[in-house]
C-alpha cells in the first residue's frame, strides 16, 4: 500500500518525468523529496495544460530517502510505480531499490540518470530501459583533459520479474547497452549545438515482418558555452541498436513561443501509439505544463 497522501494545497515545481496511469497522470518532480505527483486526466480543450491548474496531489513514498532526485516515473507489470533517482543511481518504488545501478552511470558534469521506460513482458516480468542523458557536461567541473567532451546518451536494457527486486545491475553484465546514435548539428566544440536525452519511450520497430522495440526519445540541445544557448527540442526514434529511425519530429512546431526555452524533461504515452505528452520544468514566470502532441500519422502505429 502507498503511504498516505498530503491533504494540503501542493505545487508543481520541476515536473522532471510522467506517465499515464488510467484516469490520472502520475509525476515526479526532482525539486521535492520522498514523494511523487497524482493529477487527475480528462482531455484538455487546449493541448497546453497548466498542471497546478488541475490541483496535483502529492503521494508520500513509505522510505523518504529512497525519493531523492526523482527524474522519471513508468509502470511495472507487476503495478509497481516505479521511479528513478539520479542522485541514488536507483530505480525505486514504494517497497524498496528494484535495481541499483553501476557508477558508470553516475552523475559527470550533472549528467546523469534522467529517464526509464518501462515495457511488459510474459508472467508479469518488465523489462526496463533506462536512459542516461549525454550532451555537454559542465566543464567547471571535469578534468581538464575532458573539457571539450560531449557525452553520447546510452541506454541500459534488463528485466526484472514479477514482484522482484534485482539489486545491482553491472554494465558489463546488463543484457544489453545502447549507445544512441543522436544527430549532430554541424559544428565544433564548444560554440556548436549538441543533444541531451532527457527521457525515452518504448515502441515497435518493424524490420522485416520481424518486431524489434526500440525507443521514442526526447532530445534537447545546447552549446557548452559558460552561458549556453537552447536551440533544439526534437523527438528522435531508435532502432534498437540505437540507430536513428526516419527524421526527427522538431517540437519547435508545435510548442509556444515563451516556452520554448523551458527544459522539456518528460515523456510518456498517452494513446500508445498515437499520441504522447511532455512535461516540463519551472521556467521564469510559467509554472510547469503538459503538452498533449498527437503524433503526425507516418509516426503513428
Amino acid at each position: 500500500m502507498l503511504a498516505q497522501s498530503g491533504s494540503s494545497p501542493v505545487r508543481l515545481r520541476e515536473a522532471s518525468g510522467v506517465v499515464r496511469q488510467g484516469s490520472n497522470l502520475l509525476i515526479v518532480d526532482d525539486s521535492d523529496v520522498g514523494a511523487y505527483y497524482r493529477v487527475a486526466w480528462k482531455k484538455p480543450a487546449s493541448p497546453l495544460i497548466d498542471l497546478n491548474a488541475q490541483k496535483p496531489e502529492r503521494v508520500r513514498l513509505k522510505s523518504r530517502n529512497l525519493g531523492v532526485d526523482l527524474e522519471s516515473i513508468d509502470l511495472m507489470n507487476d503495478g509497481r510505480v516505479a521511479l528513478l533517482s539520479e542522485r541514488l543511481r536507483s530505480l525505486v518504488s514504494d517497497g524498496g531499490v528494484i535495481a541499483e545501478y553501476d557508477s558508470e552511470l553516475a552523475e559527470t558534469g550533472k549528467r546523469g540518470l534522467e529517464g526509464v521506460a518501462i515495457r511488459a513482458l510474459e508472467d508479469g516480468a518488465s523489462q526496463v530501459a533506462v536512459l542516461w542523458e549525454g550532451g555537454y557536461p559542465d566543464f567547471g567541473m571535469i578534468a581538464p583533459a575532458r573539457q571539450r567532451s560531449v557525452f553520447k546518451p546510452l541506454v541500459v536494457v534488463h528485466n526484472v520479474p514479477r514482484d522482484a527486486k534485482v539489486g545491482r545491475v553491472r554494465l558489463k553484465d546488463a543484457p544489453r547497452t545502447v549507445e544512441l546514435d543522436v544527430p549532430r548539428p554541424a559544428g565544433d566544440e564548444p560554440q556548436a549545438q549538441r543533444f541531451r536525452a532527457p527521457d525515452l519511450r518504448w515502441y515497435p520497430v518493424r524490420e522485416g515482418g520481424v518486431t524489434r522495440w526500440g525507443f521514442i526519445v526526447l532530445l534537447s540541445s545546447q552549446n557548452g558555452l559558460a552561458r549556453p544557448e537552447f536551440q533544439y527540442k526534437w523527438l528522435q526514434r531508435f532502432d534498437a541498436d540505437g540507430r536513428r529511425v526516419g527524421e526527427p519530429l522538431d517540437l519547435g512546431r508545435y510548442l509556444p513561443k515563451n516556452l520554448m526555452s523551458a527544459n522539456w524533461e518528460g515523456l510518456a504515452w498517452m494513446e500508445f501509439g498515437v499520441s504522447m505528452l511532455l512535461v516540463h520544468e519551472e521556467d521564469p514566470g510559467m509554472p510547469p505544463h503538459a503538452l498533449l502532441l498527437d503524433l503526425p500519422p507516418d509516426w503513428r502505429f
